[in-house]
């Protein structure tokens, strides 16, 4: 949960929310905001439905972010704080110890699936506000949470005396970035994006990663 609040602070449009009050409306309006977002979208999301689903009155949502994109940005930003805090307690199990590399990836593969399917919304939302051209805004946060899962899955590796012996931190950047946005347009395409990724897709992903990755598959 700390990272979380601290991924949201200094974001362009955030009010500061010093007393526990104005926390806690905060968080409902994201909360809330989140899940306009997934059900409408982003261009089809307003203040007021937002306002409405947390129960606070439109003067709230303005006393602690200055519009819609600001919110958005934000919960960009703590989408991206989860993903770090998940990412570390993943490679931190216990389990791994004496389980073979391709099979940690394969779950590592079905994990990611499992998070997007959770949010189709959210992605179909980023990807209006990449297509409206406000790519400069999230990119740097993107490829901040690409980097920084990338190079854990890389530490990993080395950990374990496998994969590439040369651009093995940019070979697991790439990698998972590939896994992650063949996962997006399956979702975003999909007659139901809630629905499982079938096993076939998971596990065609999984032994791509893991031979791109220069792991044995067995």
């Amino acid at each position: 949960m700390a990272s979380e609040t601290a991924s949201i602070e200094g974001v362009d449009g955030i009010i500061p929310a010093n007393q526990a009050r104005s926390r806690e409306a905060q968080a409902r309006l994201m909360k809330a905001g989140e899940a306009v977002f997934a059900q409408k979208g982003y261009d089809e999301a307003h203040v007021s439905d937002i306002a409405a689903a947390a129960s606070c009155s439109i003067g709230s949502f303005y006393r602690r972010f200055r519009d819609k994109e600001a919110l958005f940005k934000a919960l960009h930003g703590q989408f991206a704080a989860r993903t770090r805090d998940n990412f570390d307690r993943f490679f931190a199990m216990p389990q791994w110890e004496g389980t073979p590399t391709a099979e940690v990836l394969g779950t590592l593969v079905e994990n990611t699936a499992r998070v997007i399917q959770r949010h189709p919304g959210f992605f179909r939302a980023l990807y209006q506000r990449l297509l409206a051209g406000a790519g400069p805004s999230y990119a740097p946060a993107l490829m901040a949470a690409d980097t920084y899962s990338g190079r854990k899955l890389a530490d990993f590796l080395r950990a374990r005396g496998e994969g590439l012996t040369e651009g093995l931190d940019e070979a697991c950047v790439l990698g998972l970035r590939t896994v992650e946005a063949a996962l997006i347009q399956r979702a975003l395409h999909s007659a139901d994006p809630a629905e499982d990724a079938p096993a076939f897709a998971t596990s065609a992903l999984s032994r791509m990663l893991t031979l791109f990755l220069g792991v044995p598959l067995h």
